[in-house]
C-alpha cells in the first residue's frame, strides 16, 4: 500500500503533490500503514481516501480504484452517512458506532453488514481539524450468528406447535416417553379411536386398553424396549370405540438428544383389522384360482405335447414382446442362431441382443402382428456360423376364448431347399443372359476395343495440341471442328467404356482391370470431390497385375472409400490410394463385416485407401460394414457405403479388410482376384485442355528422362516461364549454387535420379543454399509403396506422371502463387 501511495497521481487531487503534504498527514498515514486493522484517512471537505492493507482487503473489488477518490463517491450507497461523518469530524467531533447496520456491495453484489466504527480528527500544525482517522471492524459474522441462533430458537418452537398440530389431526395414534418410559403425550386419535380420556392414555394406564390376551406381551416388549433403548415394533388387539377390540400395530423408536442423551420413545398405533381380514380372503380366493389353474394346465399340457412335438417353430409373444410360448423345434433353430435358448417370460429384446441386425426386422415384424395384422414373409437369418437359412415366417394375432387379444404368435417354416432349387434354376437362366451378352460383348469390344483406343488416343492427342496452337481470334471454322471432333472422341470413348462392362443394377461382369488406369482415370473427379483441403496421392508397385472385377463397381467401391475419407477429415489431410500385389493363404478372414467369409487362396490385387483422418475406435470398427450403420450427422450420410464395397468385394470372389486407431486415421483395403485371361486395354480419356495462367519466373527442371525433360521444359516454356535444366542432382547443384542462382523461384524435380542423390536429397541440399526455394516433385511410380496404406510425408508436393499442359500449368502457378 505504501508503494500505491507513492506512485499515485497526487497532483490530480486536491491534496497536491505527496511532496508538499504537511508532517501530520505523513504521520497519521504512516500510523494507518503500519496497523493490521482496517484503517482509513480521510482528508479535507472533499474527503479524500488514503488507506492501509486491511481497509484494502474489507473494500474488495472497489480497491485500488477508490485511492484517492472522495469518501462519498468510493462507497455511494452509503453516501449520507458517510458525508456526515465528514462534516462532522472536520467540525473536531469524535464519532463512535457499533454493530451499524449498512447495506454495502461487495464484489458487485449488495449485502448486508455490520460494522464497528470509530472516527477520530486529525490536527493539522495549526492544531485545526484536516482530516479523520477511520477504524472499521467488520462484526457482520457476529450478527449473523445472533441472528441464526433466533432464527433456530424460532424454528424449534414452531416445529414443536407444527409436530403438535400434525400429530393431533392424524389418523393413527401417536405418543410420546419420558426416560422412564411414562407416557407423556397421546395425541386425539388416541380418544376418537379408544373412547377413553387422554388421562388414560398417560403413564402405563395405556396397557389398559389391550386386549387381556396381549397385555402381557406387549408390556414385556414395551419395558424391554425402553430400558435398552432399542426399536420394536408388534401386532396386537386393541381397544376399540366401536367393535370392542381389533388389531393394530405399534412401532417406536428411541429419542436422542445431540449430545447422544436418551429421552425416551416416540412410537405409533396404526389399524391393521382390515389388512388381515384382506390377507384372509386372498388366501381363499388363492386356493380357488390354485386348484383352477391346475385343472387348466392339465387341459393345455395334452394341446402342448401336441405343438412340441411338431416341426413347424412356433412362438408366441404378448403385448409387451415377451414370450408366452415357444416350442422345442423353435427354441433350438433360435438356440443356433442367437447361441441362447429364449425363456418364457424373457424379453425378445433381451433374448436376441447378441444380434441386433436381426432383432431389427424382428422387432418390425411382431409389432405389425401385435397390432393385429396377419401376414406372411420369407426372411434369410444367418446362424452363428456364418450359415444362411431362409424362413417361411407367418404371423397372427392370438385372442383368449372371450375375444380379448392376448398377443401374437409365429408359425416358421425353413424353406431353405425349396429357395435354394429355385435359386439354382434363376441362377442357370441369368448366367445363360450373361454368357450371352458377354459373347456379344466380347466379340465386339474384342474385335475394335484395342485398336479404336489406340486410334481415340492419337486423335484426342493431336487435337488438344491443335487447340492449343490455334489463335483466339480467327479461323472460327477450325476451332468449332476441333472442337464437335473432340466432342465426338470423346463420346466414342465413352461409348467403348461403357461395352467393357454392364451396369451395377445387372449381375457383375468381372473382366480385366488395369487397376492404375482405373484410378487414373478417376483423379480429376476424386480431386473435385475431395476438395481443396485434402491432398491425393496415388501410387502403385512396379509390375502391378490385372485384377478380375467389374469396372462400374470398382470405381463405385473407390469413390465411395474417398468420400468417407475426406468426411474423416474435416480440417483437411491426404487420402493415398496405393495398388499392389498380394498373395492370400486363403486362411485370412474379413476383419469385420456381417458375416466374416474365407477367402479362396491365391493372388491378388489390393487397393489400400488410407487417410489422415481421426480414425475409428474397436467398438465402431467391428460394425462399419453394417448396413446402415454411420457415425456421421444425420443428412449427412446413409451407411450404405462401407456395405457396398464390403458386397462388391465378397460377389467378386476378394475381400476387404480395414485398420484404424483413433487419431492414426484409417486403411481400408480392398483385395480383387488377379486376372489370368487375355488383358483388353481400355480407353484412355483425355479432356481438352483449358487455358492456363502463365507465369515469368525461372524454374529449374531436374529429369534424368530425356523424353519426358524436353516435354516439360518445352510445356513450362510455353506457358512464359524461364527454364533451366539439369539431368541429375550433381549438374542440378551446380546450377543452384551459380551467382545467379537467386532467380529460381521453383524446383521441379523427379523423385529418383541417377549417381546416387535422390530427388529428396536434392530438395534438402538446395533449401540449404536457398531456404525459401519451392520444390515440386514428379515421379511414375514409388518404389517406397507401404503395404499398409504408406503416405508421403508432411508438406511434399507432388504431381505424378503422365500429367497433361493443363495439370502442369494449374500446378506449377498454384505453387509459385502459394
Amino acid at each position: 500500500m505504501g508503494q500505491l501511495i507513492a506512485a499515485f497521481d497526487w497532483a490530480s487531487t486536491p491534496l497536491g503533490p505527496i511532496g508538499g503534504w504537511p508532517q501530520s498527514r505523513m504521520t497519521a498515514i504512516a500510523i494507518a500503514l503500519s496497523s493490521s486493522i482496517p484503517i482509513a484517512t480521510i482528508w479535507g471537505p472533499e474527503g479524500i481516501l488514503i488507506y492501509n492493507a486491511g481497509y484494502a482487503e474489507f473494500s474488495g473489488d472497489r480497491h485500488p480504484a477508490i485511492l484517492g477518490r472522495p469518501l462519498v463517491e468510493a462507497w455511494p450507497e452509503a453516501a449520507a452517512f458517510n458525508a456526515e461523518v465528514i462534516a462532522a469530524g472536520l467540525g473536531g467531533r469524535t464519532l463512535a458506532y457499533r454493530d451499524q447496520a449498512m447495506m454495502l456491495s461487495h464484489d458487485g453484489r449488495p449485502r448486508q453488514h455490520w460494522l464497528d466504527l470509530d472516527y477520530t480528527p486529525i490536527a493539522d500544525e495549526d492544531g485545526h481539524p484536516a482530516g479523520i482517522l477511520a477504524t472499521v471492524i467488520d462484526t457482520s459474522a457476529r450478527m449473523r450468528d445472533r441472528q441464526e441462533r433466533e432464527t433456530a430458537l424460532s424454528a424449534a418452537r414452531e416445529s414443536e406447535r407444527r409436530f403438535r398440530n400434525v400429530a393431533d389431526h392424524a389418523p393413527i395414534i401417536m405418543w410420546l416417553t419420558n426416560a422412564e418410559g411414562r407416557c407423556v403425550y397421546v395425541n386425539r386419535a388416541w380418544t376418537q379411536q379408544t373412547g377413553l380420556a387422554f388421562e388414560q392414555g398417560l403413564d402405563f394406564q395405556w396397557l389398559r386398553a389391550i386386549h387381556p390376551d396381549d397385555r402381557m406381551m406387549v408390556e414385556e416388549a414395551f419395558r424391554d424396549a425402553a430400558g435398552t433403548q432399542a426399536a420394536f415394533h408388534l401386532e396386537f388387539r386393541l381397544r376399540h370405540v366401536r367393535d370392542g377390540h381389533r388389531w393394530a400395530m405399534m412401532t417406536a423408536i428411541p429419542r436422542i438428544d445431540d449430545d447422544g442423551t436418551y429421552l425416551g420413545m416416540v412410537g405409533s398405533v396404526f389399524d391393521t383389522d382390515e389388512r388381515r381380514r384382506a390377507e384372509a380372503t386372498l388366501r381363499d380366493v388363492n386356493a380357488v384360482l390354485e386348484r383352477r389353474v391346475v385343472e387348466a394346465l392339465a387341459e393345455r399340457k395334452l394341446f402342448a405335447d401336441i405343438i412340441d412335438s411338431t416341426g413347424t417353430m412356433v412362438q408366441v409373444l404378448g403385448f409387451d414382446h415377451r414370450y408366452l410360448a415357444i416350442n422345442r423345434a423353435a427354441a433350438e433353430d433360435f438356440e443356433r442362431i442367437f447361441g441362447s435358448r429364449p425363456q418364457i417370460g424373457q424379453n425378445k429384446g433381451d433374448a436376441m441382443a447378441a444380434r441386433p441386425e436381426i432383432l431389427t426386422i424382428m422387432r418390425d415384424y411382431w409389432t405389425r402382428a401385435l397390432a393385429g395384422e396377419d401376414f406372411s414373409v420369407i426372411q434369410a437369418l444367418d446362424d452363428l456360423g456364418g450359415q444362411r437359412r431362409h424362413y417361411e415366417l407367418r404371423f397372427s394375432p392370438l385372442v383368449a376364448a372371450d375375444g380379448t387379444p392376448v398377443g401374437a404368435y409365429q408359425f416358421a417354416t425353413d424353406v431353405s431347399d425349396h429357395l435354394a432349387a429355385q435359386e439354382r434354376l434363376a441362377d442357370m437362366e441369368a448366367q445363360l443372359r450373361q454368357s450371352q451378352k458377354m459373347e456379344a460383348v466380347g466379340q465386339l469390344t474384342g474385335g475394335i476395343a484395342h485398336d479404336f483406343n489406340n486410334l481415340l488416343q492419337v486423335v484426342v492427342g493431336n487435337l488438344e495440341m491443335l487447340d492449343r496452337f490455334l489463335p483466339a481470334e480467327g479461323q472460327p471454322r477450325a476451332r468449332r471442328a476441333a472442337t464437335n471432333a473432340m466432342t465426338g472422341a470423346k463420346r466414342a470413348a465413352t461409348l467403348t467404356q461403357r461395352l467393357l462392362a454392364f451396369s451395377r443394377r445387372q449381375p457383375l461382369a468381372p473382366q480385366s482391370v488395369d487397376a492404375m488406369r482405373l484410378v487414373d482415370g478417376l483423379s480429376d473427379l476424386l480431386t473435385r470431390t475431395l476438395g481443396e483441403q485434402v491432398s491425393l496421392t496415388v501410387r502403385a508397385a512396379p509390375g502391378l497385375w490385372p485384377a478380375e472385377a467389374d469396372p462400374n463397381q470398382l470405381e463405385s467401391a473407390i469413390l465411395n472409400l474417398a468420400v468417407n475419407a475426406r468426411d474423416a477429415m474435416p480440417h483437411g489431410g491426404t487420402l493415398s490410394i496405393t495398388l499392389r500385389n498380394a498373395t492370400l493363404d486363403g486362411q485370412a478372414a474379413m476383419a469385420a463385416g456381417p458375416v466374416p467369409y474365407v477367402t479362396d487362396p491365391g493372388d491378388y490385387v489390393a487397393i489400400d485407401v488410407s487417410d489422415t483422418g481421426t480414425g475409428m475406435d474397436r467398438a465402431t470398427l467391428g460394425r462399419v460394414f453394417e448396413p446402415f450403420f454411420t457415425t456421421k450427422e444425420v443428412g449427412k450420410g446413409t451407411g450404405l457405403g462401407l456395405s457396398m464395397v464390403y458386397g462388391f468385394a465378397k460377389q467378386s470372389g476378394g475381400q476387404v479388410q480395414i485398420e484404424s486407431m483413433p487419431g492414426h486415421g484409417t486403411c481400408v483395403s480392398l483385395f480383387l482376384p488377379r486376372f489370368r485371361g487375355e488383358v483388353v486395354d481400355g480407353a484412355d480419356h483425355s479432356p481438352l485442355p483449358v487455358r492456363a495462367d502463365r507465369g515469368s519466373e525461372t524454374i529449374l527442371v531436374v529429369e534424368d528422362d530425356a523424353d519426358v525433360r524436353a516435354y516439360s521444359t518445352e510445356a513450362l516454356r510455353e506457358l512464359g516461364y524461364d527454364v533451366l535444366e539439369a539431368e541429375d542432382g550433381a549438374s542440378a547443384l551446380a546450377l543452384l549454387d551459380a551467382p545467379e542462382a537467386s532467380r529460381i523461384a521453383l524446383l521441379f524435380s523427379d523423385v529418383v535420379l541417377p549417381g546416387g542423390m535422390t530427388g529428396a536429397d536434392l530438395a534438402s541440399a538446395a533449401r540449404s543454399l536457398h531456404p525459401d526455394l519451392k520444390v515440386l516433385f514428379t515421379t511414375g511410380y514409388a518404389r517406397d509403396v507401404i503395404v499398409h496404406g504408406g503416405r508421403l510425408d508432411a508438406g511434399v508436393a507432388l504431381i505424378t506422371k503422365p500429367f497433361d499442359f493443363t495439370d502442369l500449368a494449374a500446378r506449377i502457378r498454384a505453387m509459385l502463387d502459394g
